[in-house]
Order: structure tokens, then sequence, then C-alpha cells
């Protein structure tokens, strides 16, 4: 049986993920308009913070019915112990899941300077974690070239398997869907099968896109920007991600072993009018953008 574009479109939205700020996250009371209960949350950590501040905001997440997913920060951990810390604090609340990343400190505070540090000590699975998302860069990254990116993963993969962790990757944010496309399918050349959640950019507007895509090195996405920036002349209005999402739901549609599974919204502030959005594709099973 085939299946309709706008069906996975729909799938796709219902299932999808959004990244939060603790402190929007409180601001909130942990009430996510249009968002459903048992939906993913992904916590931020940001450099300097203490981890303290994620659990809050976990915990309220967690009382309101949905899935605290936090960034366990692999440069801002200090030892093993620190380690050992932050992976009970989280299966003492039954959140036996994290999104596993380096973090954007430009100094480690510790021992660990990568994610794969922290799953060769075997702390988490040892400690009931049991979901590890981990990043992906579909353009990139400036402090490592491709061939380095791949091998990362590749190992990611490995020590997943052999620890019995149930592993999937998070994209960062893109504006242009040809470069995710080639990468995913890099990704399968090169044998790595993790499932993919790619990262959407909220309906905000593209003043903000275009200064989230600076700080982010989303380089030919940013490129991709500038070349529609014709139709960008309502600078404050609110940009529509769609054509990226039906470019997914047709990859999956047509290629039966892609690795996409989902997506992951960063609403960059715009909250409300994304997860309305989100809710409204969700039940749409149409084929026209």
């Amino acid at each position: 049986m085939t299946i309709s574009v706008g069906q996975v479109r729909a799938d796709l939205m219902t299932e999808s993920s959004i990244e939060l700020l603790p402190p929007r996250i409180l601001e909130l009371s942990g009430v996510l308009p249009d968002l459903a209960c048992g939906s993913r949350v992904f916590v931020t950590w940001l450099p300097g913070v203490p981890f303290a501040d994620v659990l809050a905001a976990c915990d309220l997440l967690k009382l309101c019915g949905y899935l605290p997913v936090p960034h366990v920060a692999a440069r801002s951990i200090r030892d093993e112990g620190h380690l050992q810390e932050i992976c009970s604090a989280l299966t003492e609340r039954d959140i036996p899941r994290m999104l596993l990343i380096a973090g954007g400190a430009d100094k480690p505070a510790g021992i660990f300077a990568d994610t794969v540090q922290i799953l060769e000590t075997e702390i988490p699975v040892r400690t009931g974690i049991r979901t590890v998302y981990v990043a992906g860069h579909p353009e990139g990254h400036p402090q490592a070239i491709e061939a380095t990116l791949l091998e990362y993963m590749r190992r990611k993969q490995d020590l997943a398997r052999t620890q019995g962790l149930n592993m999937q990757i998070v994209t960062q944010f893109c504006f242009d869907a040809a470069p995710v496309l080639a990468w995913e399918k890099r990704l399968r050349e090169e044998g790595i099968t993790l499932p993919i959640n790619l990262g959407i950019y909220g309906l905000t507007t593209p003043k903000t896109l275009v200064r989230y895509g600076l700080a982010c090195g989303v380089g030919q996405s940013l490129r991709f920007m500038q070349r529609q920036r014709w139709k960008l002349h309502r600078w404050f209005m609110p940009c529509n991600p769609q054509h990226l999402v039906d470019a997914v739901a047709q990859e999956i549609a047509q290629t039966p072993d892609t690795n996409f599974r989902g997506l992951h919204f960063y609403p960059f502030g715009a909250i409300a009018r994304t997860l309305e959005w989100r809710r409204a594709l969700s039940l749409s099973t149409g084929d026209h953008s």
C-alpha cells in the first residue's frame, strides 16, 4: 500500500519534538498549548547554567505529562563522579533519556571534550539511561571535517549497539532540504542507520533565523536564505518551514530504507505560533502546501 506524502507529514508532526530553555518552561508553568501529553520536550543546558535548572524544568514538564529530554553537555561535566550524579538524578526521576552533546563551552570544565568519551565510560547505561539522542550536522561542523564527523557517528552507533542503547540523531536546524537529503544518503552509504530527527525552525521571522543561522554555522542553508531574499521582503513576518517538512515526508514515502523518522522543532521564541501550526498540520493529510 502506497502512503501519501500528506499522511507522512501529519505523522511526522504528531510525533515531533520541541526544544526549549529552562526559563521559558518555568515561565509557562510547564503548560504548552497545542502539545499533547506524552510529547518529547528537549531541555537546553547552556554553558555556565547549573544542571539543577535543567532538572527543575524537567520536573515541571513531567508533572504536566510531557517526556522531558535533558541536554547533557560533555564539556560542562567535571569528571566521572559528576556524570554519575547527573545520570542518577535523571533515572531517579524516571527520565531514562538524554540528548548527549559536546556542548558550546570553548574549554571543557573537566575531563570530557566530546560525547564519545562520555559513552565510553558506560556510566549512562549503568545508571539506567536507555535512550540517547546525539547531534547531527547535515552541513558540517566548523571544528571538524566530514570524515571525522562520520567516524564519530559510526563510533557512537557501535557503542550504542554494544551497550544496548536506543540511539537516535537530532540535527541542527536547516533552511534548505538539498544538503539534508544528501547528508542522510551519505550516512546510509557509510552504514550508519541511526534514526534521524530533522531540526526544523519554528514560525519565527527571517531576521531571527538569519541571526541564529550565523551563530550556528548552517552555511549552505544560510546561502539558500540569501538567494530567497526577494521572498523575504516582509522581514519581520513569520517564516514557514513546510517546504522542509514536505521534502522529508516525500523522502520517507519514496525511500523504504531512509533513516528519517521524525522532526525536532527549534521555535526561537515563537513557541505558541509554532505549536499551533504544528497541530494544524498534524490534523491534515492533504498534499497541498
